[in-house]
């Protein structure tokens, strides 16, 4: 750390680690002391990193290379760890909270680099409470405390790291600007970011329009054009290897899960996604939402104004305006608790307490100002609006554990007990009954069986024929599956399955369905 005696950082690893037992304490007594991780989407990493410290690079079934990930890093990272944590559960649940916790220093450390410089909106309402450590300790504790930040700590997935990997790209980005020296670092982790999570992708082409548009206002492109070079050469380094392996194996550069998604150029953004994105905010914190929602139109209205006000923040700018607009001409979904936009929470805490200070320096809200000036911990008052949505998804981890284990898990130890070894099964959600039983797997979303999604394509009557066809030529013991995703498929054949066992949630808070069932298969001889 910048000042090792800066002790907001021991509060900001407290509050962390307090986060962590209530979450973890939730889960436990929901699933009445079972645990789990509340994703399914978890396990199916969990397979892919145990494969992974085998030898099987990139392969969900033993011996059958796919591109069935999006995140390469974690699976590496999963699976390199796991020599050292032996327990899939334990050793993810580390990670992501490492991460996490890494991800509200960094935002700390952000916010005193912005608040301490020549930029800095503090400059008229500096007090002892109104100081770049307290305001900056405010929006790390505005990051600790959100409930779906704090929810994907505890989910055992790439989300955190992701966010980690984008937060310190930022963060040397803006170091670069205020030394005006630059570096091959904010390259360096936005590509790792990147096979983090594709999203990086636009994140890395944002940070090079802000850095050429740096340079051109100061005139020193010329002199800093080998940095730019450098910089997409270490990008393209790191990210292109997978996007080459995909190909290779997919015929498609982005992984299968893009397409399994529904991912897919739209002209006009999805208003609908956009919409959830925008409600999951308000109900993250409602003040910081609303002043996201202003800060937009601030920042457009002031946009000329580059060198007084943003050059040190228009990359997360650019960042927390572009994702969600062109996820939602992308790949809109807002599956998960609307997870995919998760590593805003933090940048979004930070722009929204930036630009309250920034209000406060106009006439009208003078007497506001001086309110907070005088009183203690007023500005603190914001955190408040977090603390229904901290204890709504401390709950929520508990609930999605708990179907994940009475649904996924249950199954898969269904499986483990009446199944052997060397059958091959269709599953829609792939994970525990994957990771826990190791048969071969038919993967009837398409994930890690990207024919299934070729099918698609077809209309519906050659899709239900090419299926069957695929689960014959597999030689498919069972099908485990939601009626509901594959209405056409059993009309047409159901006389070739026999129900054997399902598993039924009486409140479902995070599977694809309410209950999933398990088929005997017995393919009819024409």
């Amino acid at each position: 750390m910048e000042n090792t005696k800066d002790r907001n950082y021991y509060y900001i690893f407290s509050a962390c680690l307090i986060t962590y037992i209530i979450f973890l304490s939730f889960q436990f007594f929901i699933t009445n002391g079972q645990m789990g991780v509340p994703l399914d989407d978890t396990w199916i990493h969990f397979q892919f990193a145990d494969n992974f410290s085998k030898g099987n690079f990139f392969q969900f079934n033993a011996g059958e290379y796919t591109a069935g990930t999006t995140s390469p890093l974690y699976v590496i990272l999963l699976g390199g760890t796991s020599f050292i944590i032996k327990n899939f559960i334990i050793n993810s649940l580390f990670l992501s909270a490492t991460f996490h916790l890494l991800s509200c220093f960094f935002i700390y450390k952000i916010s005193l680099k912005i608040f301490q410089s020549e930029f800095s909106p503090l400059k008229n309402l500096e007090s002892e409470f109104l100081s770049p450590k307290s305001i900056s300790f405010i929006v790390a504790l505005l990051t600790v405390i959100n409930g779906r930040f704090a929810w994907s700590a505890m989910s055992g997935m790439e989300t955190t790291m992701f966010t980690f990997f984008c937060i310190i790209g930022i963060y040397f980005h803006i170091q670069n600007l205020s030394k005006n020296k630059f570096n091959l670092l904010p390259a360096l982790f936005i590509a790792l970011g990147t096979v983090s999570r594709p999203e990086g992708f636009l994140l890395f082409g944002l940070y090079l329009f802000d850095l050429i548009l740096n340079f051109i206002k100061e005139k020193s492109l010329k002199r800093n054009l080998l940095t730019l070079i450098f910089s997409v050469i270490i990008f393209l380094a790191i990210t292109l290897p997978y996007l080459i392996f995909s190909y290779n194996i997919s015929g498609h550069f982005f992984p299968n899960t893009f397409r399994g998604q529904g991912g897919g150029l739209q002209i006009i953004p999805n208003s609908e996604y956009l919409m959830n994105v925008i409600l999951y905010f308000f109900k993250d914190n409602f003040i910081t939402a609303f002043l996201y929602i202003i800060s937009i139109f601030y920042y457009f209205y002031n946009i000329k104004k580059y060198f007084v006000n943003f050059k040190y923040i228009n990359l997360i700018f650019l960042w927390i305006i572009f994702l969600p607009l062109i996820s939602s001409i992308l790949i809109p979904n807002w599956r998960h608790h609307v997870r995919y936009m998760i590593p805003l929470i933090p940048f979004i805490n930070f722009i929204a307490i930036y630009t309250f200070a920034e209000m406060m320096q106009l006439k009208s809200f003078e007497k506001i100002k001086n309110f907070i000036i005088r009183k203690k911990y007023a500005l603190s008052f914001v955190l408040i609006f977090s603390i229904v949505n901290y204890i709504v998804f401390a709950i929520a981890l508990g609930l999605n554990t708990d179907n994940i284990n009475s649904q996924q898990v249950k199954l898969a130890n269904w499986v483990n007990q009446n199944v052997g070894r060397n059958e091959t099964i269709a599953v829609n959600d792939i994970g525990a009954i994957g990771f826990i039983n190791k048969n071969k797997i038919i993967d009837m979303a398409g994930l890690i069986t990207p024919e299934i999604l070729l099918y698609r394509t077809y209309n519906m009557e050659d899709n239900i024929d090419s299926v069957n066809y695929l689960l014959k030529k597999n030689n498919v013991s069972y099908i485990i599956i939601y009626d509901e995703w594959f209405k056409e498929y059993l009309n047409k054949y159901s006389n070739q399955l026999t129900l054997q066992t399902s598993a039924f949630l009486e409140n479902n808070t995070i599977c694809g369905a309410q209950e999933m069932k398990v088929y005997k298969i017995k393919f009819n001889s024409n």
